[in-house]
């Protein structure tokens, strides 16, 4: 009997420690993130930068918290193992290149909004999803950006990474997955990743 009351409080020990350690990481996680927030709102509202010196240096606020190559290989789904080493690493490189781009133009319609924390989601001990609030003046909207922890930490790049958000409900990776898709239907990944190219 004194045996399985041992290993109910050990189990118990271990469990209130790991939850600890997952909240500690979700506070961390949470202040990480909104100093990032603060950083790129100083740059984008000084006065001293021009557009290319101010994307450049949001991009490089950014980078180490998005995992943009893993969004590049997740978007293609299973089409990513059809093709060679070098299509990889070239689609790799444009579809990072179409990330920056896309964020470099929504800064440009920057009113003044607020980035709250609304909540905070354990999906799984390596898998964070991290719910704000973008609040302007007339409108409130959801974005979820989530996170996972990589098993070895990756070069350059912080501890939690982002591989998806979701706005208003909407996945940036399951919609750029479905127009890959349908694209692919009938064309080949050479003429995908020249459409990148065009748009850059």
């Amino acid at each position: 009997m004194k045996k399985v009351f041992k290993n109910i409080v050990l189990i118990l020990s271990m469990f209130i420690f790991t939850q600890n350690i997952l909240a500690n990481e979700q506070i961390d996680l949470k202040e990480h993130f909104l100093k990032k927030i603060d950083k790129i709102v100083l740059v984008v509202e000084s006065d001293t930068l021009s557009k290319s010196q101010r994307n450049n240096e949001i991009i490089n606020i950014l980078e180490p918290t998005f995992d943009f190559e893993l969004m590049a290989k997740l978007s293609l789904g299973k089409i990513w193992k059809t093709i060679s080493n070098e299509n990889k690493k070239r689609f790799v490189k444009l579809y990072v290149q179409r990330m920056k781009d896309s964020y470099s133009s929504k800064v440009d319609g920057y009113g003044g909004e607020k980035v709250e924390v609304t909540k905070i989601n354990q999906v799984k001990s390596n898998r964070i999803a991290l719910i704000t609030d973008l609040v302007s003046d007339d409108k409130t909207l959801e974005i979820i950006y989530k996170f996972y922890k990589p098993k070895k930490a990756k070069l350059d790049k912080d501890l939690w990474l982002i591989y998806d958000a979701e706005i208003s409900g909407v996945s940036i990776l399951k919609t750029d997955k479905a127009q890959f898709r349908e694209f692919l239907k009938t064309k080949s990944i050479s003429e995908l990743m020249d459409a990148f190219s065009k748009k850059s």
